[in-house]
């Protein structure tokens, strides 16, 4: 199991931004509120067109690591030092993705602690994803790289913060000390040649939800528009817990997190998805070739996570309550809009499985976390 649930607190500044101030538009008049609105806009803009040009150069790329069988470089002749056990030299050290996605979980656990924006998480991992691209590592200093890039992540974002971060070499276990992880942070700065700013799939669902509703009008509630900020930076979250997405577009993670966010709120019928389409592609974002898998691997890692399994599990009792008063039901299996679950009139039969999965739109709405 994943074990991610969805983020009970409130998310930073950034998220709702539009939103939330046109929400609140006391004694202005509409003249007043449309030139603001055309000035967010145009803000807006601009920043998707940074992330984009950030995202086509290829800087904050990152290939398949686990797949390498050369580097360029070695940590132990960075670090100047040699392995501590000869156990260390073996197969049983290699990175696998099982290694990675429980650094993932850790790093997530670690932020919510400390109440830090889940962002860091992100920012830290396309470091971390990037160093291991260029830098060999066996398990041990791959610990040291992925606690040195939170605490630079950290530094960048939340500086803040630091002070309450400096346990962070305990964490290891006497393993290292903050000495090493700032031998690590100086050479994960040269192997990256300072590239620390990566265009993350939660910075651009964040902006296409802000252009999206700084441009059109919906009859989404306020609590909707909140859930759907929220539901979205989930699906993102998810993503980066998983090794497939380390090559993936993030602004193609972002519209298929925003389009399964849509379809757990409202079903795969609801009409906002197209508009959010049509709104991504006229800012150059949308790739419709790559969206279907990328939104059907977020719903499977979402049927993995702790969140799912939280919300969906239910007195076996209440298995026939179930049956008899609900209308419809979403049924896995492959749909032609590459989603793996499909919301279908109530059938005679539905099995266990069935069942746990037609309590999704209930636990990705609001008041469910």
């Amino acid at each position: 199991m994943l074990k991610l649930t969805m983020n009970p607190r409130k998310r930073s500044k950034r998220m709702r931004s539009f939103a939330s101030k046109f929400r609140h538009h006391h004694g202005k008049s509409i003249m007043e509120m449309e030139s603001k609105a055309i000035e967010q806009r145009g803000m807006i803009s601009d920043s998707l067109n940074v992330l984009i040009k950030q995202e086509v150069s290829g800087v904050y790329t990152c290939v398949d690591y686990l797949s390498m069988k050369e580097w360029q470089l070695n940590v132990y002749d960075l670090l100047q030092k040699s392995r501590l056990t000869s156990s260390q030299q073996t197969g049983d050290s290699q990175i696998d993705e099982y290694c990675r996605e429980q650094i993932v979980e850790w790093s997530f656990r670690v932020v919510d602690y400390f109440r830090i924006d889940r962002e860091v998480v992100v920012m830290s991992l396309s470091m971390m994803d990037r160093f291991l691209a260029i830098c060999q590592c066996d398990r041990s200093t791959f610990k040291l790289a992925a606690t040195t890039t939170l605490h630079l992540a950290v530094k960048l974002l939340h500086p803040c913060k630091l002070g309450e971060l400096g346990i962070l070499s305990d964490l290891s276990r006497g393993e290292f000390d903050m000495n090493d992880v700032a031998l690590m942070e100086k050479h994960i700065l040269d192997s990256l040649e300072w590239k620390l700013h990566p265009p993350t799939s939660i910075a651009f669902a964040t902006l296409l939800l802000d252009f999206f509703f700084s441009s059109q009008n919906t009859d989404l509630s306020a609590t909707d528009v909140d859930d759907l900020y929220d539901i979205s930076a989930f699906f993102t979250e998810l993503a980066v817990c998983d090794f497939y997405f380390v090559g993936q577009t993030p602004s193609i993670v972002a519209i298929a997190s925003i389009v399964n966010a849509l379809e757990g709120m409202f079903g795969p019928d609801n009409k906002i998805a197209s508009r959010i389409l049509i709104t991504a592609s006229k800012l150059n974002m949308c790739n419709h070739d790559d969206l279907s898998q990328t939104s059907h691997r977020l719903w499977e890692l979402y049927e993995r996570s702790e969140e799912c399994a939280l919300h969906n599990s239910f007195d076996p009792m209440e298995e026939e309550k179930v049956i008899d008063t609900s209308d419809i039901f979403v049924s896995k299996g492959i749909c032609n809009a590459g989603s793996p679950v499909s919301v279908s009139k109530q059938c005679n039969s539905m099995t266990s499985n069935e069942i746990m999965c037609a309590m999704r739109s209930q636990t990705l709405r609001n008041g469910s976390w």
